[in-house]
């Protein structure tokens, strides 16, 4: 019988498991039910010895939380006889793609972001957010420690957040952005406490530092990661618009014309120089199932399609990783963004393209 911890990664879910038939039955029906919706059953039929093998649960799971956009589920499964049924439940399952060696999940999960990295590189106007896992037996008020630069010295301050009550497991976010943060440590100090460089987030026994930076990404995106929580992707390099046309011909009498015309865009992209983190991270961007970009509040979930992906990660010294990849729109549009050019007809008029 499947044997489960209450809470589990998906990664650690078994391709199958074995169920017993009862009384001398030919068969079992096995219900998987998760966040309370049945979402494979199936009949089993049991071997000489009355075994009956269950395969693919992993797979199984992982989909269905894929398609319904979950981190956390609940977890059951519902053996039936023809003499009554038995329930396997109480359970909750990580999303997790990738396999975890340290033993004990929850011990995992109460000292880990939901994210793959430790350190992370965010322009300082672009929003962000850090997702964790807690329990109803954790109490802890997340806070920041911040690293500010002023006339060349650097000095150190904390923000601090109410103690919060996490009254049953659930997945949280902590939301950033380096503007705010900023404005808010000024407002504290009653003062301007000079260039944000760094902070470093704190929830528990969790922690990430973040470094700010002034560059602007040439694209921002959003994806789902390895947990299947929402991360932002800045990326930082250079980007090539390619339309192709593809269009037939008709000739009739001296007169040519076309016809059939069909028209793709394509963003072709290429990293900056990336260390072996970074560019592990962008893999698992570039894996992920579901990727959207904001253009405005108008337009907030544009389906994006990745492909052409060229990754080669090397960990000699003298070779700079890059990445490249094509991205288009899933419904092959161009999308024009009002604030594209932002110093376009200024006041006082400016002349000055980006």
């Amino acid at each position: 019988m499947l044997s489960l911890d209450t809470y589990t990664l998906s990664s650690a879910l078994p391709e199958s498991f074995t169920v017993s038939t009862d009384q001398g039955e030919d068969y079992v029906d096995v219900d998987v039910v998760l966040e309370g919706e049945v979402i494979y059953t199936t009949r089993l039929y049991g071997d000489a010895n009355g075994i009956c093998t269950f395969y693919e649960l992993r797979q199984i799971v992982e989909q269905s939380m894929i398609a319904r956009n979950l981190i956390l589920a609940s977890f059951a499964l519902t053996i039936a006889h023809e003499h009554g049924a038995e329930e396997y439940e109480d359970k909750y399952i990580i999303f997790s793609r990738y396999k975890n060696a340290q033993r004990n999940t929850l011990d995992f999960l109460e000292s880990h972001f939901l994210m793959s990295r430790a350190v992370y590189v965010m322009p300082r106007k672009v929003f962000g957010s850090v997702p964790f896992f807690a329990t109803e037996q954790e109490n802890f008020a997340p806070y920041l420690d911040c690293v500010f630069e002023k006339d060349g010295e650097l000095c150190n301050y904390r923000l601090e957040n109410p103690l919060y009550h996490y009254n049953r497991p659930y997945v949280y976010y902590i939301t950033l952005y380096p503007e705010s943060i900023k404005a808010r440590v000024d407002n504290e100090e009653g003062e301007d406490c000079g260039t944000l460089r760094s902070f470093t987030v704190h929830a528990g026994s969790r922690s990430l530092t973040v470094y700010v930076v002034d560059e602007e990404p040439c694209i921002q995106f959003y994806f789902r990661n390895c947990y299947n929580a929402i991360e932002v992707m800045p990326v930082f390099g250079t980007t090539t618009l390619k339309t192709e046309i593809s269009r037939k011909e008709a000739v009739s009498g001296d007169v040519i014309a076309f016809y059939d015309k069909s028209v793709s865009h394509k963003w072709q992209v290429k990293t900056v120089p990336l260390n072996q983190e970074e560019a592990r991270w962008y893999n698992e961007f570039l894996e992920s199932d579901y990727v959207y970009m904001e253009l405005n509040n108008d337009f907030n979930d544009l389906r994006i399609l990745i492909s052409d992906i060229t990754s080669e990660i090397s960990d000699s010294s003298k070779d700079l990783v890059h990445i490249k990849f094509s991205w288009r729109f899933a419904d092959n549009s161009i999308w024009i963004n009002e604030d594209r050019f932002p110093q376009v007809f200024s006041a006082p008029y400016n002349d000055t393209f980006k």
